[in-house]
C-alpha cells in the first residue's frame, strides 16, 4: 500500500514535470540561443496559411508543404542554393493556441552536399544562425494581427549530421 502511494507520487510528478518541459517558456523579446518563434493571432487558420503561403513564395522560397488541415506550412532546401530562400527550410505549425515557426539553414560542403542547422538567435548579427532567424521573424511578422513571442526547443542534431537525416528529425 505504502509503495503503491509513493509510486503514484512519482509518476504524477513526472507528468507534471513533462508536461513543463513540452510548454518552454515564452520571452516577449528574443534572448541568447532562442530558436523558435510564436506567434499569437486571432486570425483563422486558412488566411494565416494563404498569407504566409504568399509571402513566402514572393521572397524566392520553394514550398515543400502546405497541410490546411494540420495546419502545417513547410519551405524546402535546393542543394546547391542559388538565394538565400533556398538554404533555409522553414516550418510553420498551429498549436492549440500559437503559430510555432521553426528554421534550419544550410551551408554547402564539396561535391553537392549540405550540413543543416538549426536558425537561432546567437553570435554577432552577421552569423548564419543569426541571420536565419531574423528571416524567421520577418516570416513571422507576416502573420496578420499577430504578437510574437520566443522559446528555445531542444534540437536533436548538430554539425556532423547529414543535412538529409537533419531534415526528417523533429527541430
Amino acid at each position: 500500500m505504502r509503495l503503491t502511494g509513493i509510486s503514484f507520487l512519482l509518476a504524477l510528478l513526472l507528468t507534471v514535470c513533462t508536461a513543463a518541459a513540452q510548454q518552454p517558456e515564452a520571452a516577449p523579446a528574443p534572448f541568447a540561443r532562442a530558436n523558435v518563434v510564436l506567434v499569437q493571432t486571432t486570425a483563422p487558420s486558412d488566411s494565416v496559411l494563404q498569407i504566409l503561403r504568399h509571402y513566402l513564395t514572393e521572397r524566392g522560397f520553394l514550398l515543400d508543404s502546405v497541410d490546411a488541415g494540420r495546419g502545417l506550412l513547410t519551405t524546402t532546401v535546393a542543394v546547391p542554393a542559388r538565394t538565400m530562400a533556398q538554404q533555409i527550410k522553414i516550418r510553420v505549425c498551429r498549436l492549440s493556441a500559437v503559430w510555432r515557426l521553426t528554421a534550419l539553414y544550410t551551408i554547402e560542403g564539396p561535391l553537392n552536399s549540405a550540413t543543416g542547422f538549426p536558425a537561432q538567435y546567437a553570435g554577432l548579427e552577421g552569423a548564419p544562425n543569426k541571420t536565419a532567424f531574423r528571416l524567421l521573424e520577418d516570416v513571422a511578422r507576416a502573420v496578420p494581427r499577430g504578437s510574437l513571442r520566443y522559446s528555445r526547443s531542444k534540437v536533436r542534431f548538430g554539425a556532423l549530421t547529414k543535412l538529409e537525416d537533419a531534415l526528417k528529425m523533429p527541430w
